[in-house]
């Protein structure tokens, strides 16, 4: 098991619920959803085949008459507006130009959960493009449900080597995407959710980590400095943390305390700016 093998899995112990003081909440902006999927050789976009693949995963699917982009409807989805209503959108949109690994370096030094991310992305020359659109007014579980369930299907028809989810800077092999999300509940974060880590320069060997990625629907990301204790055993209380947040919609806010680890895990909370980009609002976890 690697350093970030944390993620929730079915039939574990959910977190305690926060014991919070204040009523606050965190005033990230809501984001669009992009997924890059990277290819070896160049992607086959065969909309039938995509049609296929989508069928499986919603009850009903549209899709308006050409090929770029492609654009699919889902009913199932619907979005209220002042003037009407209309359904939520997945789109797929091929890039005309060369692969910018440059794009993806951030997200390498941040792959701990898969060794082979840099030769494997060093061989990739072509790229697609996911999003959504439509959607920013859904409740976020079900929207995150919505474009999970869009991008699987994508990648099952495609056939990508990596899947990069840009709200979360993470990258995955394709093949360990589809085994990890495809199995799930709705309202899984793999891919969507990045826990991320970075050595701190000073005395006391301090560690920062933080997630990124749920500041994209609306929601707190989480950040924790830290010395004297394992990070993989810190990223699993972020990890809880946030599956909690999102789960539930329950913010945690400033003034709070969390469930940690150690003799003592009852950890206080504080809101603050990011200290490592992007930039946004977290809240920060402070161990005992």
């Amino acid at each position: 098991m690697g350093l970030f093998d944390f993620l929730k899995r079915k039939g574990e112990e959910p977190p305690k619920p926060p014991q919070q003081e204040q009523i606050e909440l965190v005033p990230n902006e809501i984001q669009l959803q992009f997924v890059s999927l990277l290819f070896k050789g160049e992607p086959q976009l065969n909309k039938l085949k995509v049609q296929v693949e989508l069928a499986k995963l919603f009850d009903k699917v549209e899709s308006p008459e050409g090929d770029s982009p492609m654009t699919f409807f889902f009913p199932e989805f619907m979005v209220e507006f002042k003037d009407g209503s209309l359904p939520a959108q997945g789109t797929i949109i091929p890039i005309d130009k060369p692969v910018d690994l440059s794009r993806f370096a951030t997200a390498l030094q941040q792959s701990w959960h898969w060794q082979e991310a840099h030769e494997v992305l060093g061989q990739c020359k072509y790229e697609v493009t996911l999003t959504d659109l439509m959607s920013r007014s859904l409740p976020h579980q079900v929207r995150l449900d919505f474009f999970q369930r869009f991008v699987i299907a994508v990648v099952r028809a495609t056939q990508p080597s990596v899947v990069h989810f840009k709200n979360s800077d993470k990258v995955l092999a394709a093949d360990d995407y589809l085994s990890s999300v495809a199995t799930e509940e709705p309202a899984f974060l793999d891919g969507a959710l990045n826990v991320r880590m970075f050595n701190i320069n000073g005395p006391g060997n301090e560690v920062l980590m933080d997630t990124l990625g749920l500041s994209a629907y609306g929601l707190a990301d989480f950040e924790c400095r830290f010395s004297g204790y394992n990070p993989g055993e810190i990223a699993s209380v972020l990890t809880n943390i946030a599956y909690y947040v999102f789960d539930t919609g329950d913010q945690i806010r400033s003034n709070s305390t969390v469930e940690g680890i150690g003799k003592n895990p009852v950890w206080k909370t504080n809101y603050a700016d990011s200290k490592v980009e992007p930039s946004r609002l977290v809240v920060e976890v402070i161990p005992n």
